[in-house]
């Protein structure tokens, strides 16, 4: 069973999605923008029994409250570390990569392992056209078709075998944090993260299914004084939701 809760932090109450607890060290679960710990419901539920997980919405996205004004993937970071557990293992999705590199250098005793996969290691790609993608603003108006791009592209645009609901709730998780969900990824565009994963300290297993961050995922690896890449050529599409039940077992593994 996944429960819900909520718990205080610097810029408000913060979302937490949480498995059944089995006396192990948690593995906290940290989302790409501009979606919630939802991404990781299925990992989660597959996790259970298995390995006790804990999924949170970062500050300004999901159900969690929203920082008075943009903040840093470092401010995410410190945040985030002082509700975390006293220790924990970390897994990290796109922006929550950055998140997870940065709580684990600031706070290299509380981190065990990390798990990466979708490293935004943008430096390896055409880092500016993606910048100006990724960080588009919008301003909220009274019609729905400022709504129509998102819709193409979560719902009707879904990836094969993602449920027409899933696809859904990914659109209801932006329009949750419209017109500021670009917060984030512009955080994520002025990190320095190839800099920063030099300084990881911790053991890094990059869980790396086809897609355009694929070949920059292995740079990232190469980057960091302890990483494994993990190789992942039939887990295409939306892996954490089709592909839960693999991903569970290589997270425990």
């Amino acid at each position: 069973m996944i429960r819900r809760r909520y718990v205080d932090g610097r810029y408000g109450q913060v979302h937490l999605r949480e498995n059944q607890p089995d006396g192990q060290v948690p593995l906290v679960c940290l989302h790409a923008t501009a979606y919630s710990s939802r991404s990781f419901s299925a990992l989660l539920t597959a996790l259970n029994g298995r390995r006790h997980a804990i999924a949170l919405d970062t500050p300004g996205y999901g159900e969690s409250d929203t920082p008075p004004a943009p903040v840093t993937i470092a401010d995410h970071a410190a945040a985030i570390a002082e509700v975390l557990p006293p220790r924990c293992d970390l897994f990290g999705y796109h922006t929550g990569v950055s998140i997870a590199a940065e709580i684990a250098i600031l706070v290299p005793e509380r981190v065990g392992r990390l798990t990466f996969m979708g490293v935004p290691h943008f430096q390896a790609l055409d880092f500016d056209h993606w910048r100006t993608r990724l960080t588009a603003r919008h301003a909220l108006g009274e019609t729905l078709d400022q709504f129509e791009e998102r819709w193409d592209f979560l719902v009707r645009g879904r990836p094969a075998g993602l449920s027409l609901r899933r696809g859904f709730e990914n659109f209801v998780d932006e329009l949750k944090g419209w017109p500021n969900g670009w917060w984030a990824h512009e955080a994520l565009f002025a990190h320095d993260l190839p800099a920063r994963l030099a300084l990881v300290t911790q053991p890094v297993t990059i869980l790396n299914p086809p897609g355009h961050l694929a070949e920059p995922s292995r740079q990232a690896a190469a980057l960091m004084r302890d990483a494994q890449v993990i190789e992942l050529p039939d887990l295409a599409g939306a892996a954490l939701d089709v592909h839960a039940g693999a991903l569970a077992t290589l997270v425990t593994r």
